[in-house]
């Protein structure tokens, strides 16, 4: 989950040495755009491990991993909402703030954002124990996350909506598992 990482900042150097990179006309926008699109495919992929896990039993070491995967989801987002804040804003908070709180692209993005935070937070051994059964409850709120960031990045879509649609089908792939639907068409559960 690190290389989208990797990429970004052999990207930034090679623009900070004024070397040739794949950054464009507007390397701030983006770097933030990347860094959004990074968020949101980690957290399909973050989705994905239990149907996965159900369908090739075998793959249960990836199941270790999700917490972790889980962290980069939030490592990316706050990556991407630094990179608006700083490229995009020029560290200008009350622009941020404007933008937070009358823009609907923004909204979604600042709610998908803050569902992710109490998930970080606790993503560790430790809270789980703490919180027992409910932590499972508070982590299915990855699940309406996943809506809001799709929402968000959809509203951004300017031309060709292909790439958002995609997204959606994965979304509501993820979303049917989750349902009571599955049941009717049997999908294994865990």
């Amino acid at each position: 989950m690190g290389l989208p990482l990797i990429y970004v900042l052999t990207q930034l150097a090679l623009l900070l040495t004024g070397q040739s990179n794949n950054l464009g006309a507007d390397p701030g926008e983006e770097l933030m755009s990347l860094l959004g699109l990074f968020a949101l495919w980690s957290l399909l992929i973050t989705l994905a491990v239990t149907p996965i896990r159900t369908l090739f039993p075998r793959l249960t070491p990836l199941v270790r991993s999700r917490r972790m995967m889980g962290l980069w989801v939030m490592a990316y987002a706050v990556l991407h909402l630094l990179a608006y804040w700083v490229f995009v804003l020029g560290l200008d908070l009350g622009i941020l703030w404007s933008d937070i709180s009358q823009k609907p692209y923004a909204i979604a993005g600042a709610l998908a954002f803050l569902g992710l935070v109490p998930l970080a937070i606790t993503s560790t051994r430790g809270w789980q124990r703490s919180l027992g059964r409910r932590w499972k409850r508070l982590h299915r709120l990855s699940y309406p996350v996943l809506a809001v960031a799709w929402i968000h990045f959809v509203w951004q879509v300017r031309v060709d909506y292909t790439e958002a649609l995609l997204y959606l089908a994965l979304t509501a792939l993820l979303l049917l598992y989750r349902t009571p639907v599955r049941r009717f068409f049997q999908f294994p559960s865990h």
